[in-house]
């Protein structure tokens, strides 16, 4: 699938007038390609860019296909490189700050691709483990894992811009990290899965008190809150803390953990209802528990 589109396709995804898209084009707004025949292309990682800086979102995402692009898996046509070559690319990228490149391979990697999860547990998750071992091997520096953090971080609330708005019926998903965790990217990476999947959602961020969790939690009764655990300090206090939020939580609220801090030795210690281990896990269980209960 081609994953750029003409101004009457923008017009109609964000509800404007088609002048007003060629206009935003024509003075720089929208960076824009042209054909042979001199028309007026705009690839997906532009359209990115101006929902970016204008603070703007995507009203009707089918205009654009991003229903087929999210469902349908596109085998690479010749000449295109394959996933092994965007992740070592997206790696080199990261570390160079290049966030222009990332943003290419990021919108081409979801328009090609099975939804945010594959994104999430294909893409972002082997290169941030690529770039953990590089720091803890002395290779790559700390600055350039918390940039390439950050740049992650904006691209996925680009694409945030690009999921059709829950309506207010829908079902409420609410989460975070606990206190010493202060890893972004899952917790945002979480959010971005129930949304693709029709819930609402309100990711309340990273190094959360879980007395802090606890009073989101009883304050707007979500229907599942996700803890997200990448990092654990003290072992001992967290299983602590995180039985007391636990044993408080509201009854009827599914809790959901997750993380690569959960072991096989932590998690039997801890009381929750589901848990996941990659976001395509959460992509079915989000599926499967928006218009029904929770198994027993």
């Amino acid at each position: 699938m081609d994953d750029s589109f003409t101004p009457k396709q923008i017009a109609l995804a964000l509800r404007v007038s088609e002048s007003s898209v060629k206009r935003w084009c024509d003075r720089g707004d929208i960076r824009t390609d042209r054909t042979v025949g001199g028309h007026r292309r705009i690839p997906l990682g532009f359209l990115l860019e101006f929902l970016e800086s204008t603070n703007r979102r995507i009203i009707n995402p089918n205009a654009i296909g991003l229903e087929q692009m999210s469902a349908e898996r596109i085998k690479p046509a010749a000449g295109k490189p394959q996933a092994s070559e965007l992740i070592l690319q997206f790696e080199k990228s990261l570390l160079d700050g290049d966030e222009s490149s990332c943003r290419r391979i990021f919108s081409s990697w979801y328009s090609n691709n099975d939804g945010f999860a594959s994104l999430a547990d294909d893409l972002i998750c082997p290169v941030f483990r690529a770039i953990g071992n590089g720091w803890q091997e002395g290779i790559v520096d700390t600055y350039q894992e918390r940039r390439g953090c950050e740049i992650t971080v904006r691209l996925i609330l680009e694409l945030r811009r690009l999921v059709d708005e829950p309506s207010g019926m829908a079902p409420l998903a609410m989460g975070g990290t606990p206190s010493g965790d202060r890893y972004q990217l899952p917790t945002l990476s979480t959010e971005m899965v129930f949304r693709e999947k029709g819930w609402r959602t309100a990711n309340l961020g990273a190094d959360i008190p879980f007395t802090s969790l606890l009073s989101a939690a009883r304050k707007h009764m979500p229907k599942l809150f996700w803890v997200s655990v990448s990092h654990v300090t003290d072992e001992a206090q967290f299983l602590s803390e995180y039985a007391h939020f636990a044993s408080r939580l509201p009854k009827g609220i599914i809790l959901l953990v997750g993380g690569r801090a959960l072991t096989d030795g932590l998690r039997p210690k801890m009381v929750y209802s589901a848990h996941c281990d990659g976001m395509r896990q959460l992509a079915v269980l989000a599926r499967t528990l928006k218009n029904g209960p929770l198994p027993e």
